[in-house]
């Protein structure tokens, strides 16, 4: 029942200050049609108060069940009670005070329904069904529709921090071998007193820096992740030595921005099923290109010979980038692969926001 209320989570003055302004309004409205502030006052506090008991029973009681049980005949009842219940409070105040206490305001209507009896105008139809809805429910069909756009808001709040939440959860998934062996390979190299080391301590720097510290905002510009890539192509090409040829072609015409991390993806899986099982010579080829309406991406790399088990099934991560393109390019994407006997190919097309 609380997951659909947002009206009792307001402070009290806000309540206060809703029906206060219902009341002045009632006031500046129908102050020429009484004969004091008393009784304007009287009369309209009355009906702001009934107004505002039915509105918290709609709000706190009515509705929330209803959604909670997902619906049910068992409202209409409800309703139906409610409104003979109003009927039965209007009648009995004009009945019993408001008529006989100030006859002059009310003539016209003392006029009209006088030779009727309490009984006779407390079974009125028409008031039932028509009038008293139309007297007492409008305030709260106003608190409803601002409760509706608020729970709307929670709702659509609670879905941006869940698809932000999936997406560090994917972002984080980079595979933790390439840390390992570039760790490794910092070692053996450092023992080996190469010059290379500075050069890698401060591309793994850049890396670690830039995916902890520096990517976490919804979308990057381009040049961080082209710097991101060349940094881990430099890492890889160390450690694979001439087993891997690499070749990076791109062509950036027009500054955009695109998700993080997203791209590394695909180059991680081109190195993990296609040079971390190669005996022989293996090839990397990408290209990166952008239009003003579009990033062109394309991976290709080599696929070994005789590829062992594991190869046969889909690439590590895979599932979890085409998860991350439909929360961050929802119809904004194509992704096209072409698994083949020799190589194994990924084209990526985005348009930007």
């Amino acid at each position: 029942m609380q997951e659909w209320n947002t009206i009792n989570r307001r402070p009290w003055y806000q309540h206060l200050a809703f029906w206060t302004c219902i009341l002045i309004c009632y006031c500046i409205a129908n102050i020429e049609l009484h004969q004091s502030w008393s009784e304007l006052l009287i009369t309209y506090g009355f009906k702001v108060s009934i107004q505002a008991i039915v509105a918290y029973y709609l709000l706190l009681l009515v509705i929330p069940t209803y959604y909670q049980e997902h619906g049910g005949w068992w409202i209409i009842p409800q309703i139906i009670g409610l409104l003979f219940l109003l009927q039965g409070i209007d009648i009995t105040w004009r009945y019993y005070f408001l008529e006989p206490t100030y006859p002059i305001t009310h003539a016209s209507c003392i006029a009209r329904t006088g030779h009727l009896g309490y009984t006779e105008r407390l079974f009125d139809v028409l008031p039932t069904f028509f009038k008293n809805p139309a007297t007492y429910l409008p305030p709260a069909g106003i608190l409803i529709v601002i409760q509706y756009f608020q729970k709307q808001q929670e709702i659509a709040e609670l879905n941006e921090q869940k698809r932000k939440s999936e997406i560090d959860a994917l972002k984080n998934q980079m595979n933790p071998h390439f840390l390992f062996n570039t760790l490794n390979n910092l070692y053996v190299l450092a023992l080996k007193k190469s010059e290379q080391t500075p050069d890698v301590i401060s591309r793994l720097s850049e890396i670690l820096d830039y995916m902890l510290y520096r990517c976490n905002d919804k979308y990057v510009s381009l040049d961080k992740e082209i710097e991101l890539l060349h940094n881990y192509l430099s890492l890889e090409k160390i450690r694979y030595g001439r087993r891997v040829y690499v070749h990076f072609a791109k062509q950036i015409d027009h500054p955009v921005q695109i998700a993080p991390l997203l791209l590394l993806h695909f180059v991680e899986n081109a190195f993990k099923h296609g040079v971390s099982q190669e005996l022989g010579q293996a090839s990397i080829n990408i290209h990166l290109q952008t239009t003003p309406q579009e990033i062109q991406f394309s991976i290709s790399n080599s696929i070994p010979g005789t590829p062992i088990i594991e190869d046969r099934q889909a690439p590590i991560g895979l599932r979890n980038i085409k998860r991350q393109l439909n929360l961050l390019y929802p119809k904004r994407h194509q992704l096209k692969i072409d698994h083949a006997p020799h190589h194994y190919s990924v084209h990526l097309n985005i348009q930007p926001l």
